[in-house]
């Protein structure tokens, strides 16, 4: 799964190439650069292979949410429809633009239910954000469907789905902005770092400048005596981000290609059993095959099987215990905890109904999750690694069923 698996001196020479030129600002030092821009290259190289008009690099995926939320004009009084199961960034990043998150049920893909987003729309509503769990893709027709019906905007959160596919176009590129994450447990890697996509010149031009201090990128005068066009911060990536990054999406193929295959190399060792299924996904071609789960009839079995991989020597996670990805889990949503005085949407004028974000909100979730297992997929397996965790898996199911 991780990127990091496939580093070898390609990476280590296009850091020490960086060092060796002492640029390492993605915008500065014109003068001495020599024409040479590795996060620009980084950025077209990506929007080529997601079929996107633009890309913009930024400090991680946490930031590519957050950026893409507020050059579309995300604020207090806005609600943006996302799933309970996600990493919480997608959450916070709502929460930062002083809107409000709502949470939806997934279904058995992993992803947001279609089915469970039409009754949560209010006329405050302005864009569904699936999240592609695991990386694999939501049913990006149907939401599509469902937001055209209601005017509203497509984002796509597909942090954990790079190179992930939706009937044969990249995830990434499906709605009006996509977001990327290129943090360490990613299938690239560049360290931390994110990657924004969108065909919308506009809304490009809005990310942009606001991701760097509202700069307007004159590379025809000195930094900093251009004109800005907006306030913002600093979400910046860097050359040293750009330059792994290149050598990194370079071998996102091959990444992926080995997943698979060791992906499939448990599954047939496994066949088929009765009383086990996979994620019921509306493309299974398109996915990475960066996790595998497992589901069982219900909750008792689910335990029971992590109990006897455990024995056997094989760790797995029950999905409902995930604190990583379960809004259940996260106190500090529901007790809106924050350091700032300023805590909207908690306590604000133009919010109103804020949810609650209890577990009883969210049935189906738990009733999927709790008899899901899960384990990673890697890059890198030997026979060795794959024979014990079928082995781990085959006396879970034992035990289970």
């Amino acid at each position: 799964m991780p990127g990091f698996e496939l580093f070898d001196e390609k990476e280590i020479e296009a850091l020490a190439d960086v060092i060796r030129r002492k640029v390492v600002h993605r915008y500065s030092f014109q003068g001495v650069r020599e024409g040479i821009y590795r996060v620009s290259e980084f950025e077209q190289a990506f929007a080529k292979r997601v079929g996107t008009r633009y890309a913009l690099g930024v400090s991680s995926g946490s930031a590519a949410l957050y950026v893409g939320l507020k050059a579309l004009g995300i604020g207090p009084g806005d609600e943006i429809i996302t799933s309970a199961f996600t990493f919480i960034a997608s959450i916070e990043a709502i929460l930062e633009c002083g809107a409000v998150p709502v949470l939806g049920d997934i279904d058995e893909s992993l992803n947001l239910d279609p089915a469970s987003v039409e009754s949560l729309i209010t006329d405050r509503t302005k864009a569904i954000m699936p999240v592609h769990m695991f990386g694999a893709a939501a049913d990006m027709d149907a939401f599509r469907e469902i937001c055209d019906l209601h005017g509203l905007y497509l984002i796509e959160d597909a942090c954990q789905a790079v190179g992930a596919t939706y009937k044969g176009k990249a995830c990434g590129g499906q709605g009006i902005w996509g977001a990327f994450s290129l943090d360490p447990y990613k299938v690239i890697t560049v360290g931390e770092g994110g990657m924004i996509f969108t065909d919308d010149e506009e809304l490009y031009k809005r990310m942009e400048y606001y991701h760097d201090h509202g700069h307007l990128h004159d590379y025809s005068i000195e930094r900093g005596a251009e004109k800005k066009a907006c306030l913002g911060f600093n979400f910046r990536m860097s050359e040293l981000q750009g330059a792994l990054g290149l050598v990194q999406l370079s071998k996102l193929d091959r990444a992926i290609e080995a997943q698979k295959n060791n992906k499939k190399k448990i599954l047939d060792a496994i066949g088929d059993v009765e009383g086990l299924s996979l994620r019921d996904l509306p493309d299974r071609e398109g996915e990475i095959a960066s996790h595998l789960v497992l589901m069982l009839p219900d909750g008792d079995a689910a335990m029971r099987f992590k109990k006897a991989c455990a024995e056997a020597g094989v760790g797995c996670a029950i999905l409902s215990d995930n604190t990583w990805h379960y809004a259940k889990h996260w106190a500090t949503l529901r007790e809106g905890k924050y350091y700032s005085r300023v805590r909207c949407p908690f306590d604000c004028p133009y919010a109103e109904d804020m949810p609650l974000y209890r577990p009883v909100e969210w049935t189906q979730t738990e009733d999927i999750l709790s008899r899901s297992v899960m384990f990673g997929i890697d890059v890198v397996m030997d026979d060795a690694k794959i024979e014990k965790i079928v082995s781990g898996i085959k006396a879970g199911l034992k035990a289970a069923l």
